[in-house]
């Protein structure tokens, strides 16, 4: 199953734990007919995330309300015969995943849960026994993680927390006995010495092993070094592609430019140096608000160098050239990106702010022509670059959409799958 769904299943079973059910559900059941797929999975997804407010828990077919016959125990407690609704109201409001301290926080909302049966309630002088209804309103669910790397490499839950809170609770029981009914009169004490310690002395050690399994699952083949943040390992294979892939230095097709009253620039053998100085200069976070997805990125480099014979010709005057050198003293770039959660709609980029450093320019040559556009490029971009690059972000921005449009990300997940389902057929014996 996808994260996402499997954060929904983890979910559901904390409000499971919250009404105390414990009883063995069928979620075979909620499966339908046709196989559980990744391919089934993405296309329910898709579907869920298409409406405008997508609620309830998806991919599985979860009955309303959901019936548990088997009798169960919470705290001194038994129930039976349960039924359990409101679960449809379910919502996931908001993740947050700082992906440099490797922390995450999710935030899950249920309107309302209603829990109806019949209940048995031993006390010191008599026992309490008869119908139940519980109902809690405006369940909020935060869960906050903290991952860690373990000593294999292998990237683990190495803390987690959940918080519950809620707006009301509503206990229903016939035929309390007055021990009970006192206690059930001050239903704030109801939660905190009995639904509480169910949900966080359960839930947290049994949703800690099943995260942990997963990953082990998935990255097992892919270990990280616990000595450095595996944002910064990442980057520091880019480089590490850079280097081994000859991009560094990074050569540029011929450019011509051609100016007013016929003048006309041109700059060949263009070379760029530095771009394996590539780090992380800020924070990468990933948020996902109002369904869609908030990606930010803050990268840079240090000295970039680079290099280009230029000539400029205009009509009636010679041409003129040389061989220009330029080093910027460092390069960030901020880059904020947006994906609807239905990913048939392309990436959208909300911002990108680009800040140079200080340039330098030395020109080859001793001709007059020579001397003078090094000291204008020398000058000019200095005094100006920060409204230069203000001019320029635009239209980095607009090529950076288009390419963005160009993509569809529903067609290169399917395809992606259908790669891996190909290859682990050709790896089958």
């Amino acid at each position: 199953m996808t994260g996402r769904t499997t954060l929904f299943l983890c979910v559901f079973a904390t409000v499971a734990t919250l009404t105390g059910v414990r009883a063995a559900i069928d979620v075979k059941a909620w499966l339908g007919e046709e196989p559980l797929t990744p391919e089934r999975i993405l296309e329910e997804m898709v579907e869920y995330f298409s409406q405008r407010d997508p609620h309830g828990i998806p991919v599985l077919k979860v009955p309303e309300p959901i019936e548990a016959p088997d009798r169960v125990t919470a705290s001194q407690i038994t129930l039976w015969d349960l039924k359990i609704s409101g679960h449809s109201g379910l919502r996931l409001e908001y993740i947050n995943v700082n992906l440099t301290t490797f922390t995450g926080v999710v935030r899950i909302s249920v309107p309302k849960i209603n829990v109806l049966g019949q209940y048995e309630w031993p006390g010191w002088w008599s026992t309490s026994a008869g119908s139940a209804n519980i109902t809690v309103t405006d369940i909020q669910v935060a869960l906050n993680l903290q991952l860690g790397i373990n000593t294999k490499g292998l990237l683990i839950v190495d803390g987690l927390q959940i918080t519950l809170n809620y707006e009301d609770l509503i206990l229903g029981f016939e035929g309390l006995a007055g021990e009970h009914a006192l206690l059930v009169g001050a239903a704030d004490t109801f939660f905190s010495t009995i639904i509480q310690p169910l949900i966080v002395g359960g839930i947290q050690d049994k949703l800690t092993k099943v995260l942990n399994e997963r990953l082990e699952q998935r990255l097992k083949d892919k270990p990280f070094p616990n000595s450095i943040s595996p944002v910064d390992y990442l980057v520091a294979k880019v480089r590490r592609d850079l280097r081994e892939s000859g991009k560094d230095p990074i050569f540029v097709e011929r450019k011509d430019v051609n100016l007013a009253w016929g003048v006309s620039v041109q700059l060949k053998n263009i070379n760029i140096k530095g771009l394996t100085t590539l780090h992380r200069t800020h924070e990468v976070s990933a948020q996902f608000i109002d369904n869609a997805l908030f990606v930010t990125i803050q990268i840079g480099t240090q000295q970039l160098k680079a290099g280009a014979d230029w000539s400029i010709s205009a009509s009636l005057m010679p041409a003129v050239g040389g061989h220009l050198d330029v080093e910027v003293e460092s390069l960030s770039v901020t880059v904020m990106a947006k994906q609807p959660a239905d990913i048939r709609s392309p990436p959208v980029l909300r911002e990108i702010d680009i800040q140079l450093g200080n340039l330098a320019v030395r020109s080859v040559g001793e001709s007059t022509m020579d001397y003078l556009v090094e000291l204008m490029v020398n000058l000019l971009p200095n005094t100006f670059r920060n409204i230069i690059m203000d001019k320029i972000e635009p239209k980095i921005h607009q090529a950076i959409q288009k390419q963005f449009n160009g993509l569809d990300i529903h067609r290169i997940i399917l395809t992606k799958l259908a790669e891996r389902r190909q290859a682990e057929a050709n790896a089958s014996p």
